[in-house]
């Protein structure tokens, strides 16, 4: 594998231990974790360690769900996204330390312990990407500790009868001029997915009704390490560097049993699979920032990533409940890597004035291949394939932002981006399509503060949606059984365009003594060139594929709440409620809505805060059908979880906690139609018990 280059930047920061503050720029006030929803233009919520950690949960995607307005979706046992205001799938722009998180990254390899805080932001910046139609989510990864100090945290899950065992902990100090933080996390994780299938049809005689058993047993080994090293210079310059490595092999042991009972079986009624993934994924951050006098501030930053998936595929029927001889093998070979670039100036002027300006780039290559043996049976030669792709992505960025403090009741920061876009993708044999792309991008956001805790916003922006590198690059990946258009193969689009839209945002926060909290928000974005999945056949094959499909329009309402129990201080409770509404226009209605979006979330939570420390969340989503054609939908069927949790030792140094995650144990349902054909899933995930002990120990200098 020849990451090299690579290898000696991650070398470097294993050495030296990793990085600098983050770059989007805030305020902070020691000791006030409010202050940044609380001064700030744009809307924004900060989400700290503790809370983070607090059910014990194994990954980033199972504690960001219990966030106010942010939904995950679900990866079906593989990778989730995240969703703001219902919109996943590029809609929200998810940052790792300021910076756009490349492909290849996952919230399954990120540990809740390796992170420092999560920023969300419903609005705009100038200063970053307008890849944030929905949104952005800041992962700031752990920094350095305030003194010698080291972490151990141990735990167990169960679910489906298995036990996965896991293991994470922490070495960190500090000096005059030097501090590091070592975060590094191990899992193995064996995690059964039973599922259901039910398949119905009129359109042909005599019908057509078949129900399907799967199950599927996903083994993850997985280990993370997240270095980080900040220096402060003698002539008061400061140097951070970060590194982030994540090692995973995966393995996938899936099988079915069809019993049909009306019209004909597929052709393979009893049929098995394994999959086998071997990933590694690393990036490397480097800050450097320099105090001009006069209150300015130069600050330049950049990166590498590089990541390499390897994966083989088998598949064949069952005979006698045992494995045939596999029919179909596919290896493939995924390679990506790439960096980034940027610098940002900042000065105070008089009358309240704060200018920036700076640029930033980033340059993302990829080469995939799959090469493939399949056939139906073993009486026909197989049908041999060898598909080679390349990609290319590139964004140049550059800015100038004026944040205006008019007076302590009114501030406004007006700014202005321009960001280019050129995307290339190229088959082995074939002319490369390329698309460029130049978005202006103005930004206005005002805050108006009537009186003590009260805060009123407002804010217009231009953002956009760029297409990823799987959406773009044309490889098929194939559905083994019983391809139809409710079970339709997928392939990537290399004409895609970016979607461009105009949004408004409002909002009014009211503080609550101390860590009490009031908000309500409203959001209209309208959207060019929105991107809508297509159904066609290839011969007698149905495949899907995304398109530009004209105009779409977004809207939606918040509330949010975060208070005290009268006359209970130790106890907080805290709830959020959206609505969210969107419609595609050259899609006939009803339920043309954007991909996914869900329409009504809802959350409640408490903790208590005693020498034993508990509490609870429950999260609600709403299910929805999304129409793609007139004849063609998909539905999903909600979801209605309960995680509770139980802490001793809260505070302490050693602290033992005990979670229940998914306790109403509800299957996850979704359903595909075209015409009279429909196929209905059910992914039973089952409650898992949580058990973890934490300790730390504090060293000597």
């Amino acid at each position: 594998m020849q990451i090299r280059p690579y290898a000696c930047a991650c070398a470097l920061a294993l050495s030296l231990p990793a990085l600098a503050e983050e770059v989007i720029p805030k305020i902070e006030i020691a000791g006030a974790r409010y202050d940044q929803r609380g001064e700030e233009t744009a809307a924004s919520l900060v989400v700290g360690r503790e809370e983070l950690m607090r059910h014990g949960d194994r990954s980033l995607g199972d504690a960001l769900k219990r966030v106010p307005g942010i939904t995950i979706g679900d990866g079906g046992g593989r990778t989730s996204d995240i969703r703001l205001r219902g919109l996943g799938n590029g809609y929200t722009q998810v940052l790792l330390n300021g910076v756009a998180a490349p492909a290849g990254f996952s919230l399954e390899s990120l540990a809740p312990e390796l992170i420092e805080r999560v920023e969300v932001v419903r609005g705009a910046s100038a200063a970053t990407s307008m890849q944030a139609i929905a949104g952005s989510v800041n992962i700031v990864l752990r920094k350095s500790a305030t003194r010698l100090r080291s972490t151990i945290k141990a735990g167990v899950d169960t679910q489906h009868g298995r036990r996965s065992p896991s293991l994470s902990g922490e070495v960190s100090g500090k000096s005059d001029a030097f501090s590091y933080s070592v975060p590094v996390s191990l899992s193995y994780a064996p995690v059964p997915a039973p599922s259901r299938e039910e398949e119905t049809a009129s359109d042909t005689a005599p019908g057509l009704r078949r129900s399907t058993l799967l199950n599927e047993i996903n083994t993850t080994r997985l280990a993370s390490l997240s270095p980080r090293a900040n220096w402060k210079l003698a002539n008061g310059d400061t140097l951070g560097l970060q590194a982030f490595i994540s090692n995973s092999r995966r393995a996938i042991d899936a099988w079915a049993l069809e019993t049909t009972h009306i019209g004909a079986p597929t052709l393979h009624p009893q049929r098995a699979a394994v999959f086998n993934i071997a990933a590694i994924w690393l990036r490397t951050d480097l800050e450097w920032a320099r105090s001009l006098g006069e209150g300015a501030r130069l600050e330049a930053k950049g990166g590498i990533h590089r990541s390499r998936r390897e994966s083989d595929f088998e598949f064949g029927d069952m005979m006698n409940g045992r494995r045939a001889p596999a029919l179909s093998f596919v290896t493939s070979d995924l390679r990506e890597g790439g960096y980034h670039l940027g610098a940002t100036w900042t000065r105070p002027f008089g009358g309240g004035h704060v200018l920036s300006a700076g640029w930033d780039g980033a340059h993302t290559t990829r080469s995939q291949t799959r090469v493939g043996s399949e056939r139906d049976t073993f009486d026909e030669a197989p049908e041999l394939s060898d598909n080679r792709y390349r990609g290319v992505i590139d964004r140049f960025g550059a800015f100038a932002q004026d944040a205006w403090e008019i007076s302590p009741a009114w501030s406004l920061s007006a700014g202005a981006r321009w960001e280019t876009l050129r995307t290339s993708v190229a088959q082995a044999g074939v002319a490369a399509v390329s698309q460029r792309s130049a978005i202006p991008a103005p930004v206005l956001q005002a805050l108006y503060k009537p009186a003590a805790g009260h805060q009123l916003r407002a804010g217009l922006a231009r953002t956009y949606k760029a297409p990823t590198m799987g959406s773009l690059i044309p490889r098929r990946y194939t559905v083994d059984n019983n391809n139809s258009p409710t079970n339709p193969h997928n392939e990537g689009n290399p004409a895609l365009r970016p979607e461009k839209a105009w949004g408004l945002d409002i909002g009014y926060d009211r503080q609550v003594g101390k860590d009490g909290l009031l908000a309500a928000s409203a959001y209209l974005r309208k959207i060019d060139d929105v991107t809508v999945t297509r159904l066609f056949q290839d011969g007698t094959q149905w495949v899907s594929t995304p398109a530009n499909q004209g105009r779409a329009s977004a809207r939606g309402i918040a509330l949010e709440a975060k208070l005290p129990l009268p006359g209970f201080a130790q106890v907080s409770l805290n709830g959020n409620v959206a609505r969210n509404w969107s419609r595609i226009d050259k899609v006939a209605g009803p339920d043309n809505r954007l991909a996914d979006q869900s329409p009504l979330t809802a959350s409640v939570g408490i903790d208590v805060r005693t020498a034993l420390a508990f509490g609870a969340s429950f999260t609600y989503e709403r299910g929805a059908r999304t129409r793609y054609a007139p004849e063609w939908s998909e539905a999903n069927g909600g979801t209605r979880l309960l995680d509770m949790y139980v802490l001793w030792g809260g505070g302490k140094q050693t602290r033992l906690r005990v979670g229940l995650t998914n306790v109403l144990d509800r299957p996850r349902v979704s359903q595909s139609t075209y015409g009279s054909r429909s196929t209905r899933r059910e992914l039973m995930p089952g409650t898992a018990l949580r058990i973890t002990f934490e300790h730390d120990f504090e060293r000597l200098k």
